[in-house]
């Protein structure tokens, strides 16, 4: 196969940005282990969307199938543009359309759809402006920027008790991030993460991560945001499998599933999903383009799950390739059907 691995990676130099931005650009080991794995495969081009246009990107021969990783650098959309750039061009990639990653990185529009379709969602209110009055959300609340990924902006400290508190937080963060806020109601059971392959009619959940709030000792109101994700983080974070009973395994698993068949997930995604105070699941939020960093000291959920169902790092991105490509060449699938472009898929 003639392969193309789309990434967003960290730049050279990063003088002019924070930690926080460089948290979802991905590194030059993570590319060397995809590129590795999808050798095995074909030939591997890789494009990196923080050095190259979209311009430059077009104007490359049609590769039979496109490894989308790329996060994008600038904008809320900015999952959705490269694979807005491949539609365009009608060229095959792994993964969600730009309408599905448009949506699932603005948290806010997630739960309006979630909430539509009957799967639970903590309540919540997106916030535009300094508050000037009462949400009428039942403390304690958590504030989140709508349209981040990787943790970014949520902290421990986020987790308020009175109107008072939020308003500080509403303030600060609006100034800081420059875009909406969520504020939710935490839910104060255990969290987990479900890692989703397939397409419609036909989605399998990966062994379930549990994230063990005991092994992230600075974080007292159990917060898996962006300081338990990279300043401290570690795998004793993720017990996988997750020791749940058969009864919640398979509601964890129904809602991952419901999850990804409500919000036209392709090929694969990450479903992160909490308890509430009486153990049921709630959904927090959906990412369709996960983490797969593959090193046991530094490893994603997503990988983490593959691993514990007994794939390799390279097996892992074999069956997302497969997956892309049953998707396109099934009956069921509808866009790219004409077009002498997609002729080869």
């Amino acid at each position: 196969m003639d392969l193309a691995l789309c990434i967003s990676l960290t730049p050279k130099d990063t003088s002019h940005l924070g930690d926080e931005d460089l948290a979802e650009l991905d590194s030059p080991e993570l590319e060397a282990a995809v590129v590795r794995a999808l050798e095995r495969l074909g030939t591997v081009r890789v494009w990196d969307t923080t050095t190259l246009s979209p311009q430059e990107i077009a104007a490359q021969r049609r590769p039979d199938l496109i490894f989308n990783l790329a996060e994008g650098m600038y904008g809320t959309g900015r999952e959705a543009q490269a694979p807005a750039l491949f539609e365009w061009l009608q060229w095959p990639y792994v993964g969600s359309d730009p309408v599905t990653l448009g949506i699932t990185h603005d948290k806010w529009y997630t739960k309006c759809i979630l909430d539509r379709a009957g799967i639970p969602t903590p309540r919540a209110e997106v916030v535009h402006h300094p508050l000037r009055r009462a949400l009428g959300l039942a403390f304690p609340v958590i504030a989140k920027p709508v349209a981040e990924g990787a943790g970014k902006g949520i902290y421990d400290a986020n987790v308020v008790d009175d109107d008072a508190a939020l308003a500080d937080i509403v303030r600060a963060y609006l100034d800081r991030y420059r875009q909406p806020l969520l504020v939710e109601e935490f839910l104060p059971g255990r969290e987990f993460t479900a890692a989703v392959i397939g397409n419609r009619g036909s989605f399998e959940v990966l062994p379930l991560v549990e994230i063990d709030f005991t092994a992230i000792p600075r974080s007292p109101r159990r917060v898996y945001g962006y300081e338990a994700k990279f300043t401290w983080h570690s795998t004793k974070h993720m017990l996988c499998p997750a020791q749940v009973d058969s009864g919640l395994e398979r509601d964890l698993a129904s809602l991952a599933i419901r999850t990804c068949e409500v919000l036209g997930i392709r090929d694969w995604a990450r479903v992160d999903l909490r308890l509430d105070g009486a153990g049921k699941p709630y959904v927090l939020e959906v990412n369709p383009l996960p983490g797969i960093y593959p090193e046991l000291d530094y490893i994603s959920c997503f990988t983490k799950s593959a691993y514990a169902a007994g794939m390799t790092f390279e097996g892992l991105l074999e069956r997302l390739v497969r997956t892309a490509m049953e998707r396109y060449r099934s009956d069921w699938f509808l866009p790219h059907k004409v077009g002498r472009r997609q002729q080869g898929v």
